[in-house]
């Protein structure tokens, strides 16, 4: 049966890891916490993947909690979304080997959630205040808020790019997730996306960006397929834009929240967090043209952070090392666990 097996802990952080998010071409993980700060992890070998380092400390950018990170498309940059209502902007400078905090993003009321980098020039952040800013990055560590968009009706939990596109979508307290684009510079919601009965707090594309995952208060997941215009459905689709629709609902794998889901872009596996200090693996069985699609649960582990919650959870992003995936616990460690298919 698969299965998933502990390859490190990562202790050194003070307070609750909410988020451990793989570099995009490189073998480093960074973590963020309530301790306000960042930490990145890497091998202290090539030979021995169990003995992981904290190879740099990201510090004295924030006053408060780092709840959320993301690293830029190239990896030199990394943005920092923090309860002090700020996000902050890390830039690595080769010739010191270090990390600097360059630039900090203020306009957000309470709490910033969430922060995501898109794979072009654009930063999305998200508020306890109903808000989702869209950000461009200029030069000289500048950058300009393009957009405040305020069609949420409470707290906004978590955003997310689309792989390919400038398209966004943004999950919330109010129990939906919006998708947001852009014309003639100007950002509207094209599709709200209704079906949950309970806060939102997790989303992730597949790699074609055709799939949504999302993870909800209410216990499930579900997969979310687009829908082009003029499709042979018949399907209505409002201001001639691409709109989504439930595919799969998966019940009775977690019974508490679900705080994370992440979507692997190279095995195409859906992994989840919760509250039940569990996190599992679903792998798909069918549906890649169907208008269902069918999903099998693989591996669980409970447990993963003792009697602690799990709060984020994310697979590593290429080949080299597809079967990894990273843990973030309320009791401050990060854990890396390797997905292991059989015994053969």
């Amino acid at each position: 049966m698969p299965r998933l097996e502990l390859v490190a802990t990562l202790e050194g952080h003070q307070d609750r890891v909410w988020q451990a998010v793989w570099h995009p071409s490189k073998t480093i993980l960074a973590t963020c916490s309530g301790d306000k700060t960042v930490r990145l992890w890497a091998p202290a070998s090539h030979s021995d993947s169990s003995n992981w380092q904290c190879i740099h400390t990201l510090e004295h950018g924030h006053k408060r909690t780092i709840r959320s990170l993301a690293w830029s498309p190239s990896g030199n940059e990394i943005a920092t979304a923090s309860f002090d209502a700020t996000t902050g902007i890390w830039e690595y400078d080769a010739r010191e080997n270090d990390w600097e905090c360059v630039a900090t993003l203020e306009g957000h009321e309470n709490e910033v959630k969430s922060v995501a980098w898109s794979t072009g020039q654009l930063l999305a952040t998200c508020s306890r205040d109903k808000t989702v800013w869209i950000w461009e990055v200029e030069s000289d560590n500048d950058f300009e808020c393009l957009s405040v968009l305020q069609e949420h009706s409470q707290d906004v939990k978590m955003v997310a790019w689309h792989p390919h596109k400038e398209v966004l979508a943004s999950a919330s307290y109010d129990d939906t997730i919006k998708i947001w684009r852009e014309d003639d510079d100007d950002w509207y919601c094209s599709d709200t996306l209704q079906g949950h009965t309970s806060t939102v707090w997790a989303l992730d594309f597949d790699a074609s960006g055709d799939h949504i995952v999302s993870g909800s208060d209410d216990q499930t997941l579900r997969i979310w397929r687009t829908i082009k215009p003029q499709n042979a459905q018949g399907i209505p689709t409002p201001s001639h834009d691409p709109t989504y629709r439930t595919v799969c609902t998966l019940s009775g794998y977690h019974n508490r929240c679900i705080y994370s889901v992440s979507w692997s872009k190279v095995n195409n596996h859906i992994a989840s967090a919760s509250g039940d200090n569990s996190v599992r693996v679903f792998v798909q069985q069918s549906g890649e043209i169907s208008e269902e699609m069918s999903w099998e649960a693989t591996a669980k582990i409970e447990a993963a952070h003792g009697v602690h919650d799990i709060n984020h959870v994310s697979w590593f992003p290429s080949e080299v090392h597809k079967d990894w995936l990273a843990t973030a616990g309320d009791d401050g460690v990060a854990r890396i666990w390797r997905y292991i298919e059989d015994d053969m």
